[in-house]
């Protein structure tokens, strides 16, 4: 017996393909296939706290919020975020127009088998296929920059949603696209270990921790773009002492929190500044700046025009 949707996943039902996993129903998530499904709507309150299959999640157009266990995390079309298996998740987007997310649910069995290809040697595989992988998969739940493969498969997955041919979505070879985009996922996160080794401590496995609190700090304050954020504010989210997490932010990203954190809200405040509709003063507010004439000067240095310049620009 099917159990009823809670309203968030049954918003899903109509643009689906493959089955959508909802923890408040009574289904298991190893029951189900891969999967893909896409929210077409100008908003999206809040959803209840649930419990994610291994996905990777992405906006066409607009932002999306996202709460990953106790994190923050904001998306948009030149980003995309990997939930883990098993973690728990919120989400909720609001724009002036129709948005649509749209994301993959890999079933467990699919994630090991894939791992297995990757992280086995061929004739390793030749001798035994069906051993199970012993080490679990576990992505940096985080905002990922966009790469050309992995919108590809997701501008692909979304053609075929807009398909009015039936027939042509049930002999696509959807599984084919769920192997190439968990293959190219596996592959960026191996990749994370350039990453990883700019940090200094000794330890890889110091190093691996240090890396995922600071992007959690990182997405952190691409999220709350609306008010300055102290140091010691964002250190904490990242269980960090201030002058450790200065230190280490900085090796990693090559630039400081208090500066990054800046030059996000400056960005968020040229994009308010693109809508006509929204006065000077009002996105000044909107993005944190307690006078008027601070954000004058430092958009000013940043971008080499006042806001009111750029305002009336035509685009």
């Amino acid at each position: 017996m099917t159990t009823k949707l809670c309203p968030y996943c049954n918003s899903a039902q109509s643009i689906l393909m493959g089955n959508v996993y909802c923890s408040h129903s009574s289904d298991t998530m190893s029951k189900l296939d891969n999967g893909a499904m896409m929210i077409r709507s100008d908003k999206l309150e809040e959803t209840a706290d649930h419990i994610s299959r291994l996905t990777v999640r992405l906006s066409l157009n607009g932002e999306q919020y996202y709460k990953v266990g106790s994190n923050d995390h904001l998306i948009n079309p030149k980003s995309y975020i990997v939930i883990n298996q098993g973690q728990h998740y919120r989400t909720a987007f609001n724009g002036t127009k129709d948005q649509e997310m749209i994301l993959v649910a890999f079933k467990p069995s699919f994630v090991s088998d894939a791992l297995q290809s990757v992280v086995t040697a061929e004739d390793k595989l030749l001798d035994d296929p069906f051993k199970p992988v012993e080490q679990p998969v576990a992505f940096f739940e985080k905002s990922y920059e966009m790469d050309k493969e992995v919108l590809a498969i997701f501008g692909k997955l979304r053609s075929l949603m807009d398909e009015k041919d039936l027939g042509i979505r049930k002999e696509y070879d959807l599984q084919s696209l769920y192997s190439a985009l968990l293959t190219r996922l596996l592959f960026v996160h191996k990749n994370l270990k350039q990453d990883i080794d700019q940090l200094k401590s000794a330890k890889l496995s110091t190093r691996t921790e240090l890396y995922r609190r600071l992007t959690i700090a990182k997405d952190y304050m691409d999220t709350h773009r609306e008010k300055r954020i102290s140091i010691d504010e964002v250190a904490a989210i990242a269980f960090l002492s201030p002058h450790h997490f200065k230190r280490a932010f900085k090796e990693l990203f090559h630039i400081a929190p208090h500066q990054y954190h800046v030059e996000k809200r400056l960005e968020y405040s040229r994009t308010l500044l693109a809508e006509k509709s929204n006065k000077i003063e009002d996105v000044c507010r909107k993005v944190g700046f307690e006078n008027s004439s601070s954000f004058i000067r430092l958009f000013r240095e940043h971008y080499g025009c006042t806001p009111r310049a750029f305002h009336l620009t035509d685009f």
